[in-house]
């Protein structure tokens, strides 16, 4: 080989040599230049207006809270936060929406105690209840009324069980749907009753309101705030309130306790969620912003009007709260023998 041309394929492999290892430096530093990157865009959340998904038709108690809070956690965000109902299939549709999107911090969701029922009630759930979520806050707690239409003619507990056990089978009972909340807890009234109900579930506790009102359905429990001007208006009958105490909204409601039913105590929770993966400062500021909603007095006196209290509950206890919930419901499910394929 003649000295120019191997002295030019020296040049040439000293080039390719140099190359690969600028090659192998510049890649080396990419997770370092996109921690940086993604801790940049974290610093400056939030630029743009967020989603909060309710998984429910409008009109039930979790569309309620989401739409009390809205408006404060956006303000201590410095951001609009416009609530997106997308209901349908017991929550699971609007849940694996919120479980699919980037987690950016711009997707949420206003999920109540149907997130911990679903786990142990639906087959083949399209997410993973405590792994593919990140917990922002437990946002507030409530009692559930069981409200009834005028035309059923009863006023009082006792009186529905008179009338259930006249007519087995014929009562109607509608819920937010199978294996919710409202529909466990029709359960765990017939059973402590001894009587027979007739389950009709909706796509959420407005719908079943709704119906009710309508003299659709005879029965139906939720968060009382949800239809509170409806008993003032004489459209809808309460009959008793679960919790420890009356509800001061309506305190001549006795609780199911105070009539004779201790075992009928289930509490509504609701909580704000997150896609795994949040970034900690995000996490961080969405946490520190729904704590700073809560704790205005306006907001917190319209959550007391509507029959809620508010929980403080973020990061690590928030996930620890959902995750003894799941485990609570599940015997509750077992024992309705609900299920939903």
């Amino acid at each position: 080989m003649r000295p120019e041309r191997r002295h030019a394929g020296i040049q040439t492999r000293a080039r390719r040599s140099l190359a690969t290892r600028w090659l192998w430096r510049a890649t080396a530093l990419l997770p370092a230049v996109f921690a940086a990157g993604t801790a940049a865009a974290a610093d400056a959340y939030p630029a743009r207006p967020i989603r909060l998904i309710v998984p429910f038709v409008a009109g039930g108690g979790t569309d309620l809270l989401a739409r009390l809070v809205a408006p404060r956690f956006g303000e201590a965000l410095g951001q609009q936060v416009v609530v997106d109902n997308r209901g349908g299939a017991g929550s699971v549709l609007g849940t694996q929406l919120v479980a699919k999107s980037l987690p950016d911090g711009y997707t949420l969701g206003m999920v109540d105690t149907a997130f911990a029922i679903n786990p142990s009630l639906v087959d083949k759930l399209p997410y993973d209840a405590e792994r593919d979520f990140s917990f922002v806050a437990i946002v507030a707690t409530s009692p559930s009324l069981l409200v009834t239409h005028p035309g059923l003619k009863v006023r009082t507990l006792q009186e529905l069980i008179a009338a259930a056990k006249k007519n087995p089978g014929k009562i109607t009972f509608g819920s937010a749907g199978v294996g919710s909340s409202s529909h466990l807890s029709s359960e765990m009234f017939k059973t402590a009753a001894k009587i027979d109900l007739l389950h009709v579930p909706y796509k959420g506790a407005g719908a079943s309101v709704i119906e009710v009102i309508g003299g659709h359905a005879d029965l139906t429990i939720a968060v009382p705030g949800a239809f509170l001007q409806q008993i003032q208006a004489g459209m809808l009958v309460p009959l008793a309130i679960t919790g420890k105490k009356s509800s001061p909204l309506l305190p001549n409601v006795p609780t199911f306790a105070a009539a004779g039913f201790p075992s009928v105590n289930p509490e509504s929770f609701r909580f704000m969620i997150a896609p795994a993966g949040l970034p900690a400062a995000v996490q961080s500021a969405l946490g520190k912003a729904i704590t700073a909603a809560l704790a205005a007095p306006d907001l917190q006196a319209r959550l007391t009007e509507n029959g809620f209290d508010a929980e403080h509950l973020t990061g690590n206890e928030a996930r620890a709260f959902v995750a003894r919930e799941i485990q609570k419901w599940r015997q509750a499910v077992k024992d309705s023998g609900a299920k939903n394929n």
